[in-house]
């Protein structure tokens, strides 16, 4: 029997649809092509971003921030080559602004197993391959474990890892639905923290998901990576290294006890996160226990003099 006269052939339908698809595969996948650059810019953004929130450099209002000689935090803004100066809340930071104060003030470097430090040009190993390789399973426990180094607001140009005002630990570890990236800052004494951000998590909003929330990563500041002994004293050769998420409150657990100084509260309804953020921690910083070694002995070297 022939086709109807009043309709399309089967085969003229079949071969539309097969343009059709065809035709939005094409589009999809030139639109993908031209906003790639745009996607990887936009994600080497936020992780500059986050790094310089957990090295007190930038602020999660939007404007960067510098120390004042009371070791209060002021806003500051971008005045060119990387520098800042005090400024006001209303002064927000530019995409521009945060690249240059991240390429100035941030530099990347490898430590070795007996805590000495090396960079990636001296290793000839290529950073965007060695970062992209290695983001899933963390660089902890790599023979070249991944650091960052904080410099001073000043203009000129930094190599010496000394020289560092605080030290940025890619963190990672699990929560409870998936896996969780984030930054920790650590001061130059090797064990006071600076400042936390997680830049990537699969965590329940409202419950696990807090911990990316401003007003839980605040409480961070000023903690002590290695928890204290009884006198008050920090060993950071042989104490317990690490951050405990508690479940409740710290005042009411553990009061002013060593172990509070290393210890923060936790989140209502996310017990499981609290975990895998304290075993992320703990299973991050462990590895790095040599170079925090050195770290803390050139600081009191620094201050006896």
């Amino acid at each position: 029997m022939s086709q109807s006269k009043h309709g399309p052939s089967n085969a003229f339908t079949i071969g539309f649809m097969i343009c059709l698809c065809c035709g939005c595969a094409l589009i999809l996948a030139v639109l993908s092509s031209s906003l790639k650059e745009l996607q990887e810019t936009g994600e080497m953004l936020e992780r500059n971003k986050q790094m310089l929130m957990s090295a007190q450099v930038y602020n999660t209002s939007g404007y960067f921030q510098i120390k004042a000689e009371d070791g209060t935090f002021v806003p500051a803004k971008h005045i060119g080559n990387g520098m800042l100066e005090p400024a006001t809340e209303n002064d927000l930071a530019t995409t521009e602004d945060v690249f240059a104060v991240f390429e100035r003030r941030i530099k990347s470097y490898l430590i070795k197993e007996n805590g000495e430090f090396t960079t990636f040009k001296e290793e000839g190993i290529d950073e965007s391959s060695y970062t992209r390789e290695h983001e899933g399973t963390g660089y902890a426990n790599l023979p070249l474990k991944l650091i960052y180094a904080v410099f001073p607001n000043e203009d000129k140009e930094f190599k010496d890892l000394n020289k560092a005002e605080s030290f940025v630990f890619p963190v990672s570890g699990f929560g409870l639905w998936a896996a969780i990236y984030g930054y920790l800052a650590v001061a130059n004494d090797g064990y006071h923290v600076v400042g936390i951000s997680w830049y990537k998590h699969g965590e329940t909003p409202g419950l696990g998901a807090n911990i990316a929330a401003p007003w839980w990563q605040e409480q961070f500041e000023g903690k002590v990576i290695f928890q204290k002994d009884k006198a008050g004293n920090v060993d950071v050769a042989n104490a317990p290294v690490g951050i405990t998420v508690m479940r409740g409150k710290v005042s009411e657990t553990l009061g002013d006890s060593p172990k509070a100084h290393s210890a923060v509260d936790g989140m209502s309804g996310a017990t499981l996160t609290g975990n895998g953020v304290t075993k992320a921690y703990k299973e991050t910083l462990a590895p790095y226990r040599p170079f925090l070694l050195r770290v803390n002995e050139h600081f009191k070297e620094t201050n006896a003099s």
